[in-house]
């Protein structure tokens, strides 16, 4: 049979090289090309930036090709790199969709489940319920993963989520869990010892930076006193808490955070906009029976706090 032309058998150029690619390198790469940073890169993915960059140097040798340009904006993906890209999200939509398949067909009440949400909700919500769910499900191991920014649930970054205002997101289940009320606290030392009104002419505030302007509390806060004097800023309500306890001045905080510190006050006036709590999950986990019992514990837990979070 004759031979096909092209190059010669037991050839090590490029096409020899592509048959033995390291797969594992496309999510490393996938991840730079979404940042263009080997640092946002390296965090999303839990190692460290020069794993990310040797992972990459790695993918470019296999295939033979430069797939950025280092750029004062970045790593910026060369023509080959804008190719790929499209390419191996293809690929990764469809290990993802597996692993959902996989873990869909688990009747276990065990194993791990990742759940993202913010700080202050992780912390006075869900964790003094995280007994009750040990007594009932001890094969569970529940992470909770605290950040600012919204993990990705179709690229099981997170499996479920729990999150402060109505969500956005295409491709997802959501569910409102409860409103979430909030009001106006200081400390005793920064009231001088009595409870009074709010004055937003002369008050000194703290509130949240940018990055979280649009949020329910921020925009009632520039409706109600556009003119307030703000005297800190962050983007952690944990820390807005902190600095309103300390003496700061006066913060807008949920209810059920606040009402139990015993180093704040609530001040009399209007009541700012009620927020929404609400679940996330991907249609294919959600009846996985070690996510749909961290489904039920959130429930509970939420119930249970019911007239904290709406007092």
């Amino acid at each position: 049979m004759p031979e096909r032309p092209g190059k010669a058998q037991g050839s090590t150029g490029p096409a020899h090289g592509r048959a033995g690619l390291d797969w594992g390198h496309l999510k490393f790469f996938l991840e730079l090309s979404r940042t263009g940073s080997l640092s946002r890169a390296a965090l999303r993915l839990g190692v460290d930036r020069n794993t990310v960059a040797r992972r990459v140097a790695a993918l470019e040798e296999d295939l033979g090709l430069a797939l950025f340009d280092r750029a004062p904006q970045g790593w910026v993906r060369t023509s080959a790199g804008d190719e790929l890209a499209a390419l191996a999200s293809r690929v990764e939509e469809d290990v993802l969709a597996l692993a959902r398949h996989a873990d869909a067909r688990d009747r276990s009440v065990a194993g791990t489940v990742r759940l993202t949400t913010a700080s202050h909700v992780a912390a006075l919500l869900l964790a003094p319920a995280l007994p009750a769910l040990r007594a009932r499900h001890p094969g569970l191991l529940l992470e909770i993963a605290v950040d600012q920014r919204a993990f990705d649930l179709t690229r099981r970054e997170a499996d479920l989520a729990v999150r402060m205002g109505r969500p956005r997101d295409a491709g997802l289940v959501t569910r409102k869990l409860s409103d979430v009320a909030y009001h106006l606290y200081a400390s005793a030392a920064y009231l001088g010892g009595k409870r009074r009104p709010v004055d937003f002419a002369s008050d000194a505030f703290v509130g949240f930076d940018e990055s979280l302007a649009g949020v329910p509390q921020e925009r009632w806060l520039a409706r109600v006193a556009p003119e307030r004097r703000v005297v800190f800023r962050c983007n952690s309500t944990a820390s807005l808490q902190a600095a309103a306890r300390s003496g700061a001045g006066v913060a807008v905080l949920p209810c059920f955070t606040a009402e139990g510190d015993p180093d704040l006050v609530r001040l009399d006036g209007p009541e700012p906009t009620p927020h929404e709590l609400w679940l996330l999950v991907h249609g294919d986990l959600r009846r996985t029976p070690r996510v749909r019992a961290v489904i039920e514990w959130i429930d509970a837990a939420v119930e249970a706090a019911r007239t904290r979070l709406r007092p």
